[in-house]
């Protein structure tokens, strides 16, 4: 079993408390079934996505503008500033992973967060909107 969840639950950022709890919830209770369920020979991973560049890519970028008093344009190069690769996700590079976290190779990947974001480092973001 593999849950998608996202980064925000491990790396915290004061813009996004809400996300951040209910990621954490999620990855918390991923961990308490592999631990539960392993004893099935079930095995639970969850996958935390960075940004990713999806439909909802533009509402969070508009929304962190709104919320952090910048203008869009700011906000959409925030988050590749944040990542030493220097951009986002890709959709495929996500499913890459959870393709194979899915399949029998991955069986004994238990009890564990995988992050593919790129070595996002969200402080960061903070420092180019206080900077």
């Amino acid at each position: 079993m593999v849950n998608l969840i996202g980064n925000d639950g491990i790396k915290h950022s004061y813009w996004e408390i809400a996300p951040g709890a209910a990621n954490a919830a999620g990855q918390n209770f991923t961990m308490s079934l592999a631990g539960q369920y392993g004893a099935d020979n079930i095995s639970f991973c969850a996958v935390n996505p960075g940004p990713v560049r999806t439909e909802r890519w533009a509402g969070l970028v508009e929304a962190m503008a709104r919320d952090m008093n910048i203008s869009v344009e700011e906000a959409d190069q925030l988050a590749p500033k944040s990542i030493p690769l220097g951009r986002i996700a890709e959709t495929d590079e996500v499913a890459d992973l959870v393709t194979y976290l899915c399949s029998p190779r991955a069986h004994f990947v238990n009890g564990t967060m995988i992050e593919i974001d790129g070595g996002q480092q969200k402080p960061l973001m903070d420092i180019a909107r206080d900077g």
